[in-house]
């Protein structure tokens, strides 16, 4: 009943705001570009905002219309996908609360929160790995003739790098991905050219900052973590998500169940989890305040004077945690 309602509001409204999280992924992305391509053929105005630009990564998608900057014009209505709190656009959000709240919206997430915003119609699926995959099964029900080899291509995209490449999905979720993949194949979607734009494109600094990384790892039971700064980060004119091409590489050690990586910024650190079979970590996230998925998640903490004791302090945490 709410993806028939939800349905209704996208074909009824003209003029849509299409709005990605902070520090947008990969999964934001390919909600908005799904959506975007399927509602210009559906003769929409559409507008995308993000508050921050996406990584170079996805140079060979249309990341362009992606505006950092927001109007706060009237629009008939605002999408949220892959995100639900006003939280993950703050820099929108902060101080214009009201102007959110009296704007009509639908919401795609992925992610467990229990406030509902105001005047908004929400589809949620915690059992799905992303939010373009709900995307895409949604609207394949609706507008299924709207989708060509382009499109096909940016949702094909989406599983091969939202399930870390096969990595994160199991069981029924696996059936579930394989599903939808072998749907976009016969749909022409280009998979050599996802291969060789998002796997096979990194660069000189790209290494040289898993150096970095790789150097710094440490081992405790079966857990091994490493840690990098905002500032190393910058100097290498890198993307926060060339950080995660490291957990990837550390997620193949043998004989580790997870993965810790930290993010030095100015007032927290945050913090990237990955776990493989025997460890959760959304009950390491949710005990630090986030809700996020078994075998990926992340959370923040404080800093204080001392990094070295912080890193000491959490991996104490969790290895209680994941007794």
């Amino acid at each position: 009943m709410q993806g028939e309602e939800l349905k209704l509001k996208l074909e009824q409204a003209q003029n849509i705001a299409i709005f990605g999280h902070q520090s947008i992924d990969g999964d934001a992305i390919w909600s908005m570009f799904w959506l975007w391509l399927q509602l210009e053929k559906l003769w929409k105005n559409i507008s995308y905002f993000t508050p921050d630009a996406p990584s170079e990564t996805f140079s060979f998608l249309p990341i362009q219309k992606l505006q950092t900057e927001f109007d706060y014009w009237t629009y008939d209505l605002i999408a949220f996908v892959d995100f639900s709190t006003y939280n993950m656009i703050r820099k929108f959000s902060e101080w214009h609360e009201d102007y959110f709240n009296w704007q009509q919206k639908v919401i795609i997430d992925h992610h467990i929160f229990s406030t509902a915003l105001p005047n908004s119609i929400e589809f949620r699926d915690d059992s799905s790995i992303s939010a373009a995959q709900l995307v895409f099964e949604l609207t394949q029900q609706w507008w299924s003739d709207l989708i060509d080899a382009q499109i096909a291509t940016f949702m094909l995209t989406w599983i091969m790098t939202d399930s870390g490449n096969f990595r994160f999905d199991e069981w029924e979720e696996s059936i579930r991905v394989s599903r939808n993949n072998l749907a976009l194949l016969e749909k022409w979607a280009k998979k050599k050219q996802i291969i060789d734009n998002v796997f096979r494109s990194k660069s000189y600094e790209d290494l040289e900052f898993m150096q970095i990384i790789l150097g710094r790892m440490q081992k405790v039971d079966d857990i091994i973590y490493s840690r990098y700064s905002q500032e190393e980060l910058e100097k290498f004119w890198l993307h926060p998500d060339s950080a995660d091409y490291a957990l990837y590489l550390i997620w193949d050690i043998k004989d580790q169940e997870l993965v810790i990586l930290w993010k030095e910024k100015e007032d927290c650190i945050k913090v990237s989890l990955r776990a493989k079979w025997k460890h959760n970590c959304r009950d390491v996230a949710k005990h630090f305040g986030w809700w996020w998925h078994a075998n990926a998640a992340w959370c923040s903490i404080e800093k204080s004077w001392n990094l070295e004791i912080d890193i000491v302090n959490f991996v104490n945490q969790v290895r209680e945690l994941i007794k």
